[in-house]
């Protein structure tokens, strides 16, 4: 059975891999990202920075949608590591613009629209739990965005709800991350060991497929990691 599915941040890391091998399994994916993949599916070319627009150009994009079988809300920004007194308020703003409240409007915009989606998963981190000298702007976001996730459950019961922290990955994150000057910002000096070996994101995107009706089994809206998911 084709199924409709929708997955944010396509144009690279985890979202690309994601729909790269949705597509392989004969299904119909519909993408958003602020650049166009060279991939085949239905693309909506957008920047969660402006919600406004966002809220406007998906309202045609998923017009001719009668539901969703999965939602897969990936995209999101690390921002700049820096100490909270070297951190301004628009770099927050914008933090919570892309991380948190993008997806906010795509939830609303496709209740509004009355368009079902059975399954939600949000991609998080550890992030969202624990806090890292320097990385105020990704904590404090992920950390917005797992309440998020978890207050939909509690309102769209029919839905199940997922905040997913699918491990370290070798995304262009990491190349930026593996850059800072652990002088600067000694909690990157954890990432910067590890960075040789983490998965692809090809590898955890099997992982995560392969998982998809595990997680519908796990209490909607809870925090899991996709490392410890048999």
């Amino acid at each position: 059975m084709i199924r409709n599915i929708l997955i944010t941040g396509v144009s690279s890391g985890l979202g690309y891999a994601l729909a790269k091998k949705f597509i392989a399994n004969g299904d119909k994916v519909y993408g958003t990202s602020r650049r166009q993949p060279d991939l085949n599916i239905k693309h909506l070319t957008c920047d969660f920075n402006n919600l406004d627009n966002l809220s406007l150009t998906l309202n045609p994009f998923i017009k001719d949608v009668s539901h969703f079988d999965l939602v897969i809300l990936n995209a999101g920004m690390l921002g700049k590591l820096e100490t909270n007194l070297n951190l301004k308020i628009d770099q927050f703003e914008e933090s919570f613009k892309t991380n948190v409240l993008a997806n906010k409007v795509i939830l609303d915009t496709l209740t509004y629209n009355n368009i079902k989606f059975q399954q939600v998963i949000g991609i998080s981190s550890g992030a969202a739990l624990k806090s890292y000298y320097g990385w105020s702007l990704y904590c404090t976001t992920k950390a917005a965005f797992r309440q998020l996730i978890s207050c939909y459950a509690d309102e769209l019961p029919k839905t199940h709800f997922t905040s997913l922290a699918p491990g370290i990955i070798r995304t262009p994150m990491q190349d930026y991350i593996n850059n800072i000057d652990e002088n600067i910002i000694p909690s990157v000096n954890k990432f910067k060991k590890m960075y040789d070996g983490m998965d692809t994101p090809d590898v955890v995107a099997n992982k995560l497929i392969n998982q998809i009706s595990n997680l519908t089994k796990l209490p909607s809206g809870g925090y899991f990691d996709l490392r410890n998911i048999k």
